[in-house]
């Protein structure tokens, strides 16, 4: 059955790389991401092991527990669009004790199983200082591994039944996504927190202690003692690390029954309600129905509304933590002005921009009523970049006024509006033409929205690699004028104007041509974006 398993994992991920040669670019790029992270840990522990070989009892034990907090996150991310999830197996004779062993096997050739994997095995670097340390690293590494992987595996099916409704879904997509936005500015928190210790030491040394006998750290903690000869003390930790192994197996098997007898079915929301006044401000024509369902997915699609909490919350922590001092940026020991929050919205419009290249994407197969019905391109591009505006725009000009007032410096305000409005429409004009050439991925309806393409697949990092250059050039003008109001400020203003030209231009390009460009490949933007994932 393990065989039989693995044989289907391979047969699923050479049939995604027959769909598209993009799925290979993509295939590459993370195995190229995943060396690097492999690189820095090897890097790390020939570090730890030459430099300072006493942490590296305490950074395993850290590092095995966060390994298995990341990769059970990870799980619950991607259980819901898992293609062997235990439900498309419901109807065939099978026990949960036979499919177990199979999707363990089948799980360990994921890519992130694999990386976890072998970055536990190169932290057998560390514990060469001994040799009662390596052989048993060497011994207690299969421990280790499974704790991963069991935990990881089991604590997504014990939450998959919960977030079978889309609304408890959507709730968790977005308390992720929150975290995950914040997770540089706790960690600065933590970081100082641990600083004004009187004993940073003493405590990290407490919370090891108090880790390495849990079930989330006692199996890395077993080539320490059996250094140290505490061999009572290793015989406790490899008894909690083999029971958690024993439960979790036992656990997982008892929610595969679980599973395969009563199915989980993803349910829907609720109602959709009508939204009238937004159809009476917007013309009666394809480019205002188009831009008046932009708009509502911003709100009623959790896909979207991640994004738009994304963007919003980007000036707000990059302008907390420089407020705050808990970032110090310095150049040649001075530290960087307030003047720069006032180009906040800088980025913001960026990020904003990007996301109109895989717009096509998000509505998956619904985007054939506008191939079949004959919409025209240029309303097609017209109507998602109105409705992308009208979202963005606002929120731009109030981010202007509030990092303008945080610089303390009024006169960067007409800078800072230009500059970000005309990269803004610049970026999307470039990347409303891009879109019908690469349409990006994006995750299906109803699907989790940070699982398979919520970054927007290789063709998104390519549409934005292409843009930048443009933007450099074309976009130049608002920018550098922007930039050399904070010394000269009534170049503000011809930056306010530059900006509105160079945006105008932007969108008209990515209206007309853009337009035209899709109307030649609406059907292979279709079949690209319709594919099942």
């Amino acid at each position: 059955m393990a065989a039989h398993f693995v044989a289907l994992r391979f047969r699923l991920l050479l049939g995604t790389l027959k769909q598209s040669p993009w799925a290979i670019v993509a295939l590459v790029m993370s195995v190229l991401g995943g060396l690097s992270l492999l690189g820095g840990t090897a890097l790390a522990a020939i570090a730890v092991r030459a430099l300072a070989p006493e942490l590296g009892a305490s950074l395993a034990v850290l590092g095995g527990a966060a390994l298995v907090v990341v990769l059970t996150a990870i799980a619950v991310l991607v259980g819901t669009s898992d293609p062997l999830a235990p439900e498309r197996f419901s109807l065939l004779p099978l026990r949960a004790r036979q499919l177990r062993a199979g999707l363990l096997a089948a799980q360990v050739l994921e890519p992130w199983s694999v990386v976890a994997a072998l970055a536990l095995a190169l932290w057998l670097i560390v514990w060469s200082t001994s040799p009662v340390a390596l052989v048993a690293a060497v011994l207690a590494l299969p421990i280790g591994v499974a704790t991963v992987l069991l935990l990881a595996r089991a604590g997504s099916d014990l939450l998959a039944r919960q977030l079978a409704s889309k609304r408890a879904r959507d709730a968790m997509a977005i308390l992720l996504l929150l975290v995950i936005l914040f997770a540089a500015f706790g960690i600065q928190l933590l970081a100082n927190g641990l600083s004004g210790l009187a004993d940073l030491g003493g405590a990290i040394g407490t919370a090891v202690s108090v880790l390495a006998w849990t079930p989330l750290g006692a199996a890395f903690d077993l080539p320490r003692v059996a250094a140290d000869g505490a061999w009572l003390e290793a015989a406790a930790k490899l008894a909690i690390a083999v029971a958690t192994i024993a439960i979790a197996w036992w656990g997982w098997g008892r929610l595969l029954d679980e599973r395969l007898t009563n199915p989980i079915v993803l349910r829907g929301g609720g109602r959709v309600r009508e939204g009238r006044a937004l159809d009476r401000l917007l013309p009666a024509t394809p480019t205002g129905a188009i831009a008046a369902r932009s708009i509502r997915y911003r709100r009623r699609d959790v896909r979207h509304l991640m994004n738009v909490i994304a963007t919003l919350m980007i000036p707000v922590i990059i302008g907390g933590v420089h407020l705050a001092g808990i970032v110090r940026v310095e150049v040649d020991g001075d530290r960087i002005p307030a003047e720069g929050l006032a180009f906040l919205p800088l980025l913001m419009a960026i990020v904003a921009a990007a996301i109109v290249q895989i717009d096509v994407a998000y509505d998956n197969s619904a985007f054939a009523w506008h191939v079949l019905t004959g919409v025209r391109g240029t309303a097609d591009r017209a109507g998602r970049l109105l409705g992308i505006s009208i979202v963005y725009l606002p929120a731009l000009v109030v981010t202007a006024v509030l990092a303008t007032w945080a610089s303390g410096r009024w006169a960067l305000l007409p800078g800072s509006v230009g500059a970000s409005v005309g990269t803004f429409l610049l970026v999307a004009g470039v990347l409303l033409w891009l879109g019908a050439l690469l349409p990006g991925d994006a995750p299906a309806p109803g699907a989790n929205p940070l699982g398979r393409g919520s970054s927007g697949g290789v063709q998104s990092l390519a549409g934005l690699a292409l843009t930048l250059p443009v933007l450099g050039t074309i976009g130049a003008p608002a920018i550098g004028l922007a930039i050399a109001s904070v010394w000269i400020p009534w170049l503000g203003w011809l930056s306010l104007a530059a900006g509105l030209v160079v945006g105008a231009l932007g969108a008209w390009f990515g209206i007309r041509v853009g337009g035209a460009t899709l109307d030649r490949r609406g059907p292979e933007v279709l079949a690209h974006v319709a594919k099942e994932r």
